[in-house]
């Protein structure tokens, strides 16, 4: 009995795991320019590039936006472009297969990344010590359950 009373304690911490747990953006788009001539690089949330993603470079000025470039990145996610005279502010816009990201940026100020994720092995730390957590509490209810009878 109490076999079968700790087996459907585990049964549902796993089911609570997989419900509460978020979703995983495995494929989410990062995007940072470097300003020499500006270089946008494109990559997923795993750390491998976009290769020959479409991009699209909008100039901003005045609050009016206009299509300045389109191209496409290089086998590493890179992609260059001269900045326009004038015009400091842009908007890029990378996509490649239904994968798409967007950055705003401006020369004198730089990019601001507006959800900074965590590196890939700090995600999967995190998972391991939150399901670590889950049968601590498990185990130490399971273990006072026992004491008590």
């Amino acid at each position: 009995m109490r076999i079968i009373k700790s087996l459907s304690l585990l049964v549902l911490v796993l089911v609570l795991c997989m419900v509460l747990i978020p979703s995983v953006s495995a494929h989410r788009v990062q995007l940072r320019e470097l300003i020499s001539e500006v270089e946008i690089k494109a990559w997923y949330g795993g750390g491998d590039p976009m290769p020959n993603a479409d991009v699209e470079i909008y100039s901003i000025r005045d609050e009016q936006e206009k299509l300045y470039l389109e191209g496409k990145t290089d086998e590493n996610g890179l992609y260059y472009f001269a900045p326009e005279l004038g015009t400091t502010s842009y908007r890029v816009v990378v996509e490649l297969t239904g994968h798409k990201g967007e950055l705003e940026f401006d020369l004198t100020a730089g990019s601001q990344p507006e959800n900074a994720e965590l590196p890939l092995y700090l995600s999967v730390l995190v998972g391991f010590g939150f399901l670590a957590g889950i049968g601590g509490i498990a185990a130490y209810l399971s273990a006072r359950k026992m004491k008590a009878q």
